[in-house]
């Protein structure tokens, strides 16, 4: 049997056969488009495969086993199950017969390239799924792709782990929530010669953001695509009317990254010289030429496409084409369907919310934005929900915010538009090139705000202090029902809201403000500049977060004076370590301590909800952490942390300053503006942490408002038993608190709800009717992460320094007393409950966050390495893996297994 189809002999008919990919490229090489040459391994291959070396029995075995076992609802069963189906693939050799007809069509793919040395002719291997790329499915991104592959040996290899990627955990749980059963899904493989491209970019036939037809938006950039669809460089953008080829928007970003080959194989990121980068990629005729392409390929498919496309020595070719499955539907009156978005929240809500916290926080986060636009000087939205709730999960509406800015200029409101929905992304450009009387009011509003926060800020805080304490020392015995629901509505909808909107626009003024301290540096230290921003804004006096750290530390301290009380924490689990601890004299005296830190911290959460109980309630999780203390060196301590970095940040403000205060326009613009802005960006980003630390005040009185609550009804029959009450919305507790009705049926149906979303994955973004995962509007959601070199991961630089040590792999609070001492802390995000975490870690590797997360700025302030924003870094970085975290540059050198598990 012959396994092999060129794509000048398939077309869009052969699905089936060679997968979605494959298809669209042998229909767009027999329509007379640009196509590098190249062929596929057909479908059946990866059937035979399977079937030839007995894996295929193995599969269903596994399958059949989780199945009964009723894995397939357990994420981390699922990950367990698919992680263990492709190490079997890629450990197994591709059947001789094949692997002779594979390499004999990689030698006439080579000699038709006219590669000198024709085994070695560098090709992209891409995945191709029989239900991929479908009208109906965005399967797009579940499988692997890999560039720059040479050789036979490699080859080989590549087309396994093709293969293995149809069983992602992703892919597992997606093709089971889709209805696809996995013995449908073959997998084909693509491979295709690979074009050195001096330029790349999208080109979508029909406007993704606004679902216009009639217009052709164009991103672009220098190098490889893959800069452009990771998200690594912020690519230009043209937007062309289709009917008529005026090019009515051009946004001119600037270039910092591309991507090209390395000289063996894959790719390697380079910086793109400064004058180069605000070069627009593309000129007129290009443009104009790209939509000519655009016309001829959406009138052959007869529907919108997405295409990725190269440009080299005077021509395009086309690399890939694919209907837009996710662009919006329009509404009878022609508007675009509603986009929904949670990046925001990845990080801060990575369980699903209970319905009482969700029936809270919506509101508030609707009020958050409201406060937003309106001190920003825009009017508010008519007519548009502003804060959606899918799966028990909070997502921003993005056509509320994009109409609330329409009065900016497209580019600048696009980019206003991303820093809302995702204020932790790190971004690029800098002051708006388009000047408008929206912009410059709303700079000058931004400016106020930011000027008046310092002297507000000790207000507001006193007064929601006040408030919190005054709900919280309510005694409770004989206040009815509807009063205790009056409680709960003043504590959360009063001062809170404020100290939230506060908390929102604060995020996005340090994001501006660390642009304006790069702006100000890049010119004098080049690729130094973040290194030195980030140190700029270590070690500043005042950061709760360390300040709850240092008492942490002061508690390990006196347990550490007594061999008892050492013994009793390394012995004990959190449950018991309380009732031994008070069996003796030094255990009380340490209690007595601990109740004091609790006083004072007790409110800080477990998890960002009010379901879950606080420090003050269940202090177990402390235990843990003082007993990871008890053996960290006095280098270690915060104390010692925060004085070198303070002594540091003041050695490298001097530095820089001489630097910038060269000569007169130095002395007398850069400096001081330096100054004024560094001030700003130090007292922020404290500021921030410290409205986080103050919105868990309320938690404690919320909490038992609630369970009194609970408790009650609990004993009326009205509930079965206290703690549903957090199952519960707001509405239905004031309701029941009114009329006195049974909500049993409520809460238990409201749990149901609330436990099945805990076991699925969430889309990042719902447009439509469409779910897209990990995903910022393009397919490539699950292409491996751009590497920066061989064996080099890429991420966003959180905190600076270069580290070296095992990686332990931390996925919630559950694994916190795995991490041992100077271990490399991989994560998928971290949030305040981490932080004493930080103080034994030898560096910070996490999947989401940037510079302004939770993770960086304590990073920051231990001194410690981290780099942020590694896509998949959990799956792609083995327990016990030695990895070296560069917290200057964002990257993770991987190097070798010395060690599984921890204890």
């Amino acid at each position: 049997m012959s396994y092999i189809r060129w794509f000048q002999d398939i077309g869009a008919a052969d699905v089936s056969l060679v997968g979605g990919k494959g298809a669209n490229l042998g229909e767009m090489v027999r329509a007379g488009l640009p196509v590098p040459p190249g062929f596929c391994l057909a479908a059946a291959a990866y059937r035979d495969f399977v079937q030839a070396t007995g894996l295929q029995e193995r599969i269903n075995r596994i399958l059949a086993t989780a199945q009964a076992s009723e894995t397939a609802a357990n994420p981390a069963e699922v990950e367990g199950m698919a992680t263990q189906i492709r190490q079997l693939i890629v450990a197994e050799e591709v059947p001789e017969v094949m692997a002779r007809q594979i390499l004999a069509a990689y030698w006439l793919l080579a000699q038709e390239l006219g590669s000198a040395a024709e085994a070695a002719a560098p090709v992209a291997v891409r995945s191709s799924a029989t239900a991929e790329d479908l009208p109906s499915a965005s399967f797009a991104g579940q499988q692997d792709t890999y560039l720059n592959i040479r050789g036979d040996e490699a080859l080989l290899q590549h087309i396994k782990q093709c293969w293995a990627s149809l069983w992602t955990a992703r892919a597992v749980t997606y093709r089971t929530r889709q209805g696809f059963g996995h013995e449908r899904v073959y997998l084909a493989v693509v491979v295709q010669a690979m074009i050195r491209s001096e330029i790349s970019g999208i080109l979508f036939t029909a406007n993704p953001v606004t679902s216009n037809r009639n217009e052709v938006v164009i991103n672009a950039s220098w190098g490889l695509g893959e800069a452009i669809v990771s998200g690594l460089v912020t690519p230009d953008t043209y937007t062309v009317r289709k009917s008529d080829g005026v090019i009515f928007s051009r946004e001119i970003a600037s270039k910092e990254l591309l991507i090209e080959y390395a000289d063996a194989s894959g790719t390697v990121e380079r910086e793109i010289p400064a004058a180069q980068r605000t070069t627009p990629a593309l000129v007129d005729e290009q443009i104009e030429a790209l939509v000519v392409l655009a016309r001829t390929i959406e009138a052959h498919y007869g529907k919108p496409q997405d295409i990725e496309w190269g440009y080299i020595h005077g021509k395009f070719y086309l690399l890939q084409s694919r209907p837009i499955t996710t662009l919006a539907a329009l509404t009878p009156e022609g508007d675009a369907a509603m986009e929904y978005n949670r990046t925001m929240f990845i990080e801060i809500f990575p369980d699903p919310l209970s319905p009482i916290f969700l029936s809270v926080i919506q509101p508030m986060f609707r009020a958050m934005l409201a406060n937003t636009f309106k001190t920003l000087g825009f009017k508010l939205p008519k007519g548009l929900e502003s804060v959606g709730v899918f799966y028990n999960q909070p997502y921003f509406n993005r056509n509320y915010i994009a109409a609330a800015l329409q009065p900016l200029p497209p580019a600048m409101r696009e980019q206003m538009v991303a820093r809302i929905v995702n204020p932790f992304g790190q971004r690029e450009g800098g002051a708006p090139r388009q000047l408008s009387a929206p912009v410059v009011s709303m700079a000058l509003r931004l400016l106020r705000f930011m000027l008046r926060l310092p002297h507000e800020m000790p207000a507001t805080l006193a007064k929601y202090r006040a408030e919190v304490a005054e709900v919280a020392g309510q005694p409770l015995e004989h206040v009815p029902d509807e009063q205790v629901a009056a409680h709960i509505r003043r504590l959360v909808f009063g001062p809170a809201n404020q100290l939230m909107n506060n908390d929102f626009l604060l995020i996005a003024l340090v994001g501006i403000t660390c642009q304006v301290l790069d702006a100000l540096l890049r010119p004098h230290f080049g690729a130094e500049t973040e290194e030195l921003r980030s140190k700029l804004i270590s070690g500043v006096d005042g950061n709760v977060t360390m300040e709850t750290n240092k008492r942490l530390w002061d508690l390990a301290q006196l347990a550490k004076a007594s061999p008892s009380i050492c013994d009793i924490l390394r012995r004990n689990d959190g449950t018991d370590t309380r009732s031994r601890l008070e069996q003796t004299a030094e255990g009380r005296q340490f209690l007595a301590e601990l109740e004091r830190f609790l006083a004072e911290f007790g409110h800080r959460e477990v998890r960002m909800d009010i379901l879950y109980p606080t420090w003050g309630e269940d202090p177990s999780l402390l235990f843990g952490f003082i007993r990871g203390y008890l053996d960290s060196a006095a280098s270690q301590s915060p104390y010692s942390q925060l004085q070198r970095l303070a002594a540091q940040r003041q050695e490298i403000t001097r530095r820089v300053a001489t630097k910038l205060g060269q000569g007169l326009k130095g002395r007398i613009l850069i400096l001081p503006l330096f100054r004024w802005i560094l001030h700003h960006t130090q007292a922020h980003t404290r500021e921030r942490d410290t409205a986080h630390f103050e919105m868990t005040r309320l938690f404690p009185p919320f909490r038992k408002l609630l369970l009194e609550l609970g408790r009650r009804w609990t004993a009326q029959g009205l509930l079965r038993q206290p703690e549903d009450i957090f199952f519960l919305k707001l509405e239905q507790i004031e309701a029941c608190a009114r009329s006195h009705r049974s909500v049993k049926a409520e809460a238990e149906a409201n749990r149901a709800e609330f436990e099945i979303n805990r076991q699925r994955p969430w889309p990042d973004i719902i447009r439509g009717n469409q779910e897209i995962y990990r995903t910022e509007g393009h397919d490539t959601e699950h292409t491996p992460p751009v590497v920066a070199g061989e064996g080099e991961l890429r991420g966003v630089a959180g905190s600076p320094g270069v580290v070296t040590g095992v990686a332990r792999l931390i996925r919630g609070p559950e694994d916190f007393g795995r991490l041992q001492n100077g271990e490399i802390l991989v994560a998928p995000f971290t949030n305040p409950v981490w932080t004493p975490l930080f103080a034994i870690a030898g560096g910070i590797v996490t999947e989401v966050g940037g510079i302004l997360s939770h993770g960086a700025i304590v990073a920051r302030e231990y001194g410690i390495s981290a780099v942020m924003g590694v896509p998949g870094a959990t799956k792609l970085i083995e327990e016990g893996q030695i990895v070296t975290v560069d917290g200057n540059r964002g990257i993770v050198r991987l190097g070798s297994t010395t060690q599984q598990g921890g204890d």
